[in-house]
């Protein structure tokens, strides 16, 4: 007898590098922000944007490609 085939799904881990990514896009952001200057909450709305952002475009990006294989 053989051992069935190892069917393992991935996606958990492309969700994880698309959170993380945009933690640390938001939190340079909001640190380069505060660095030039910007209030720190102005700043902090900044590195918000920005994560939500990044974040909704990766998600995006990570359905396309995964639609079209």
């Amino acid at each position: 007898m053989t051992a069935p085939a190892s069917t393992c799904d991935h996606g958990i881990y492309h969700v994880v590098v698309v959170a993380l990514t945009s933690m640390v896009t938001g939190l340079a952001i909001g640190i380069g922000s505060a660095a030039l200057g910007q209030a720190p909450f102005t700043a902090a709305a900044s590195g918000a944007a920005a994560l939500a952002f990044t974040f909704g475009a990766g998600m995006s990006m990570i359905t396309h490609v995964s639609r079209h294989r």
